[in-house]
C-alpha cells in the first residue's frame, strides 16, 4: 500500500491533482480498513474457550454439596458428577487450581480438602468414594465452617478464594452473617438453587450479588453446559467480582471490588482518611487484587435516615478508590454505598384504659439560630482578627442569633481544639464545656441570655507553625421550663495550667483523626460544627505593614489599574479575543501544511541561493 502510495505522487502531476489523489487514495484503503476489519466482541463463548481460560488459572475452589435428606442417595450422586466436571475445567495441580468438597446438612463435613489432591485422576477417584449423609440443612453453619476449616489449607497471598454452594431447599439457620464474614475474607461466593422449591433469597444473602447466583429446575441439569458458563462467570473476572460489591450487613456497611492489578492505594471513607479506622490499604487486604472496606454505623459519619414509606432505615456513605499511595488522581473512582434495612412489622398487645378525655393538639415550630465562633480584638466587640502578634490579647466570641429577637434557645459551647492549618490540633474544652488548660483558655463566661459567651486569651502558637484555626461544636437546649438547667451555662472546676509533663491528657494528633463517639453530643441533632477563620501569627514589623496596607489601600491599585485596562472587560470582548487566536493558529497551521504538500508531493526541493528562494 505504501508503495503505491510512493508511486501516486512521484507522478509529474499539478499539486491541486496531486493533493486530491492523495485524499482519494486514503478513502480507498484506509477507511474500509476502519470498518471491517477490527475484530468484533460478540460476546459468544465456546468448550474451548472455556477450557483456555480455566487451564490457564489459579485458585483455590471449596465445592459445598447439600447432602440433606430431601437430596436422596442417587441425586446426591449428581452433585458428585458436576464436581468431576467443574473439576476437569481447572488446572488441577500443584501449583494451579485446587478443589475442596464439603458435604453439609445438619453438621458440615470436610471430604476433600484443599491440598489433598493435585493430581486430577486422584481426585475423580476420591468424589466417587464421597458417601451421601442425609438430614436437615444448616447451610449457614456449612458456610462458616468453610471459612473456619476448608480454607485453613489456602495458599493466600495473589490467589483468589472461591465458594461454590450447592442446595435444593432452604437453610434451616441463617445465612447471612456467615456469608458476610466470608466476604469479608475476600471470599468470592456463588451459588446454585436447584428446584423451584429453593429459597432465592437466601441464595443473594450467600452470594451478595444477584449476578453471582444460578438456578436450575432439577439436579438433571447439572451438566457441562451449566459448569462451562460457572467456570466462565468466574473466570472473566479472574476469579473477583467484576464489579463493586456492596456490603449491608446488621451493624455495619461496605463495598468490596477487584483491581486488573496489584493495588497499592487506600480504599477510605470520604473526607475520613486520616483515621485508620475508616481507611485501608495493602496491608489490610489478603489479596492485592481484591480490595474493600467494611466501615460499623456508628463510625466515619456513616449517614443514616429513618424512611416512612417503605417503613425502615437506609445507612448510607461514600467511599473513595485511591490508587496513588500518596496523591490523589484522575483514575480515582468513588462510589456511593446505600443500603436499606425495612423495618419488620410486630403486633404488640397491652392492656389498657380508656379514658373520655377530649383530645387537644398543641403544635409549635421553633426556627433554630445561627450560630458563629469568632476571634475578636481589642474587646468582645472589637473586629474580626486575622493577624496577630505573639502574646496578643484576643477575645474568643460564640454566638447564636435567633430571627425576630426570640429567646428560645440556649446554646453550650464544648469540644473545642485549636489546629494549626497543618494538622496538628489541642483540644482546649472538654465534652462538658470546661477549660482544660488556663494557659490556652480558660471556661468560657456566657450572658444571662445564655445566647452569648466570651472568654479572653492571649495568643500562642506552634513552633514553627504561624496558622491557627480553632473549632467546637454548639449543642441548643430548649429554655422552656428550665431545660437548659444543668446544661448552660457549664459547672466546671476552676482551670488551671498544665505542666509540658501533663500534656498526655491533651490529645495532640493528626487533623480528623479523633472522632467525640461515646460520650459526644455531635449525635445530637440540636448540636452544630462553629469554628474561626485562620489566624496567622506574625512579627510586630509584619503586623505595621498591613495594617498599613488596609488603612491606605489606594497605594497598590495603580498596577492593578494598567492590568485590568489591558485585558478584556466584557464576556464580547473575551470571545472576539478568542477567535482571533483560533483564526491565526489555523492560518499558521495552512501554510505549515501547504508548504509540506508542495515539498512532498510535488517531489521539489526549496533552496535559498544568492538570498532567493528557487523550486528544483
Amino acid at each position: 500500500m505504501l508503495t503505491q502510495l510512493n508511486r501516486l505522487i512521484k507522478r509529474k502531476k499539478p499539486l491541486i491533482i496531486q493533493i486530491k489523489l492523495f485524499f482519494v487514495f486514503i478513502l480507498i484503503n484506509l477507511i474500509p480498513n476502519l470498518f471491517f476489519c477490527i475484530p468484533i466482541d460478540n460476546g459468544l463463548i465456546d468448550s474451548e474457550l472455556v477450557k483456555e481460560c480455566g487451564q490457564n488459572s489459579t485458585v483455590d475452589v471449596v465445592l459445598l454439596l447439600d447432602g440433606s435428606g430431601s437430596v436422596g442417595d442417587s441425586t446426591f450422586r449428581l452433585q458428585t458428577q458436576f464436581a468431576r466436571q467443574l473439576a476437569q475445567l481447572l488446572n488441577i495441580s500443584v501449583g494451579g487450581s485446587h478443589l475442596a468438597i464439603i458435604q453439609f446438612s445438619e453438621q458440615p463435613q470436610l471430604e476433600i480438602a484443599l491440598n489433598q489432591y493435585t493430581n486430577l485422576q486422584q481426585l475423580e477417584v476420591a468424589l466417587q468414594k464421597i458417601k451421601f449423609i442425609g438430614g436437615a440443612t444448616n447451610t449457614g453453619q456449612a458456610l462458616q465452617f468453610t471459612l473456619d476449616t476448608a480454607f485453613q489449607g489456602a495458599r493466600g497471598g495473589s490467589v483468589p478464594k472461591v465458594v461454590i454452594v450447592l442446595t435444593d431447599g432452604q437453610s434451616q439457620d441463617e445465612v447471612a452473617e456467615a456469608a458476610q464474614r466470608l466476604r469479608d475474607a475476600h471470599v468470592l461466593v456463588y451459588a446454585i438453587g436447584v428446584s423451584n422449591l429453593v429459597n432465592v433469597q437466601q441464595l443473594h444473602q450467600m452470594t451478595g450479588n444477584v449476578l453471582r447466583v444460578f438456578t436450575v429446575e432439577s439436579f438433571d441439569q447439572l451438566d457441562r453446559a451449566l459448569a462451562d458458563a460457572l467456570t466462565w462467570e468466574m473466570c472473566r473476572t479472574d476469579f473477583r467480582p467484576g464489579t463493586p460489591d456492596i456490603i449491608c450487613a446488621s451493624d455495619k456497611i461496605g463495598v468490596r471490588a477487584s483491581t486488573k492489578k496489584p493495588f497499592e492505594g487506600y480504599v477510605f471513607v470520604q473526607n475520613h482518611f486520616n483515621q485508620p479506622e475508616c481507611r485501608a490499604g495493602p496491608e489490610n487486604f489478603p489479596d492485592s487484587r481484591s480490595i474493600g472496606i467494611t466501615v460499623p454505623f456508628t463510625n466515619c459519619d456513616v449517614h443514616r435516615y429513618r424512611s416512612l414509606s417503605p417503613k425502615g432505615i437506609f445507612v448510607e456513605m461514600t467511599v473513595v478508590f485511591m490508587f496513588h499511595s500518596v496523591f490523589m488522581t484522575k483514575v480515582d473512582q468513588m462510589v456511593n454505598i446505600k443500603c436499606f434495612y425495612m423495618e419488620a412489622e410486630k403486633s404488640v398487645t397491652v392492656p389498657m384504659e380508656v379514658s373520655q378525655i377530649t383530645t387537644q393538639f398543641r403544635q409549635n415550630v421553633f426556627q433554630m439560630p445561627r450560630c458563629e465562633y469568632t476571634l475578636r480584638k481589642d474587646s468582645a466587640e472589637g473586629p474580626i482578627v486575622q493577624f496577630a502578634i505573639l502574646g496578643q490579647p484576643v477575645y474568643h466570641r460564640w454566638e447564636c442569633i435567633e430571627e425576630g429577637g426570640q429567646d428560645t434557645f440556649g446554646m453550650l459551647v464544648h469540644s473545642c481544639y485549636v489546629d494549626n492549618g497543618f494538622g496538628d490540633r489541642v483540644d482546649i474544652l472538654d465534652e462538658n464545656g470546661c477549660g482544660l488548660d488556663a494557659v490556652l483558655l480558660r471556661t468560657p463566661d456566657y450572658d444571662t441570655s445564655l445566647h452569648l459567651a466570651t472568654k479572653e486569651y492571649h495568643v500562642f502558637k506552634y513552633a514553627d507553625k504561624p496558622v491557627l484555626q480553632f473549632q467546637c461544636q454548639v449543642t441548643l437546649c430548649l429554655k422552656l421550663d428550665g431545660g437548659c438547667a444543668g446544661i448552660s451555662p457549664p459547672n466546671c472546676p476552676e482551670t488551671k495550667p498544665r505542666h509540658l509533663n501533663e500534656l498526655q491528657t491533651i490529645s495532640r494528633r493528626r487533623s480528623k483523626s479523633k472522632v467525640f463517639t461515646k460520650k459526644s453530643r455531635r449525635s445530637n441533632p440540636e448540636t452544630m460544627d462553629v469554628f474561626t477563620k485562620p489566624m496567622m501569627i506574625i512579627d510586630e514589623q509584619f503586623k505595621e505593614l498591613t495594617e498599613e496596607c488596609q488603612q491606605n489601600p489606594s497605594k497598590n491599585t495603580s498596577t492593578n489599574n494598567i492590568l485590568t485596562n489591558l485585558l478584556p472587560q466584557t464576556e464580547k470582548q473575551k470571545w472576539i479575543l478568542l477567535a482571533f487566536i483560533s483564526l491565526f493558529n489555523l492560518l499558521v497551521a495552512g501554510l505549515t501544511l501547504t508548504c509540506w504538500l508542495c515539498c512532498k508531493l510535488g517531489g521539489a526541493t526549496i533552496r535559498r541561493r544568492k538570498g532567493k528562494w528557487t523550486r528544483e
